[in-house]
């Protein structure tokens, strides 16, 4: 069996896993098509994934794939640009911010599991505060993975063999996500729109994953990788 190349495979998961997480995150219950509920109604939101168990529990498992393979990808993305040449310090920086930022939103979509059991009034009110805890995973690791993806891109942005602007613009959607979470934790009475003006802006690092991931496919491996 031959072995695949590393940069090949970085790139398929820099092009899958962005998309797997993103479909599966349409498809969560409480979420943005079915049942959906405000991020500030934890009963609702509690509701929704409990009366569709299942789904709930499937497409948290989809996520959670699918943010595991955007952090392979980064990595070895990383490894690439640490190797040699421009940007080695900011490149590293920003992805370990992004790493402990999709790691805050993997365990976030771990407690949906918890969230999905909750079958009577009871159960449901007892699964607040998780519900709570969940969601506070998801406002730190926005605010992470903006930083750290504006840290990352502008590292590129210093480098020949990437796309100048594309790092750029990357970097300001990247520090926009950070800047509507940090919003959002700050003003209770808007939360719901800025964490919505934070997910739109999050679908175009879901493009910009895409973008680094087709680049990738075409990347040699390092001599010192063969």
């Amino acid at each position: 069996m031959g072995t695949i190349a590393v940069n090949r495979l970085a790139g398929l998961s820099l092009i899958f896993g962005p998309i797997i997480a993103f479909v599966f995150f349409l498809l969560e219950p409480g979420g943005l098509l079915i049942d959906s509920a405000e991020v500030s109604d934890a009963v609702g939101s509690i509701m929704a994934k409990s009366s569709n168990a299942a789904l709930a529990n499937i497409t948290n498992i989809g996520i959670i794939l699918g943010l595991a393979l955007i952090l392979s990808g980064l990595y070895a993305v990383m490894r690439n640009v640490t190797l040699q040449g421009n940007g080695k310090a900011l490149v590293q920086m920003g992805f370990f911010m992004l790493l402990v930022g999709l790691i805050g939103w993997i365990l976030s979509s771990a407690t949906d599991f918890i969230l999905a059991d909750a079958q009577t009034g009871e159960q449901i009110a007892g699964s607040v505060p998780v519900y709570y805890s969940g969601s506070a995973l998801v406002y730190a690791g926005g605010i992470m993975i903006g930083l750290g993806g504006s840290i990352f891109a502008l590292g590129l942005s210093t480098r020949d063999d990437f796309n100048q602007i594309v790092s750029l613009l990357a970097a300001l959607v990247s520090l926009a996500v950070m800047v509507f979470f940090m919003i959002a934790i700050l003003n209770n009475d808007g939360r719901d729109t800025f964490i919505s003006l934070a997910r739109s802006f999050y679908v175009l690092l879901v493009i910009w994953w895409g973008y680094l991931g087709v680049g990738m496919m075409k990347r040699p491996d390092p001599d010192l990788w063969q």
